[in-house]
């Protein structure tokens, strides 16, 4: 999926679409090693893919507002529509953001 294919999907900006992916991996580069703890290949063996796995680390628990960047962003952009409703299918856009080309 290209940045353009994302944005339309998911009704983001393209650059809301690379803050997402910085965000997401600067908290996974955070937090993998807790993560993982003492049983990586448990862990990886409990997801699909790679990307389902660091969607649920980052976004699920809302670990992206902890360590996902230095401005200070809350990222309600991520879990709100413009709208305000809660967005649906969140650890989805986060499974395709990270496979984004």
């Amino acid at each position: 999926m290209t940045r353009e294919d994302f944005s339309k999907k998911f009704g983001l900006t393209p650059e809301q679409a690379d803050r997402l992916r910085d965000a997401m991996d600067r908290t996974w580069q955070t937090i993998s090693y807790d993560y993982f703890g003492a049983n990586e290949l448990e862990v990886r063996n409990a997801f699909d893919s790679e990307a389902e796995m660091i969607s649920e680390a980052t976004l699920d628990a809302d670990r992206i507002r902890m360590y996902g960047g230095p401005d200070n962003d809350n990222f309600d952009w991520v879990y709100k529509t413009p709208d305000g409703k809660h967005r649906k299918n969140v650890l989805g856009m986060g499974e395709a953001v990270w496979t984004m080309r």
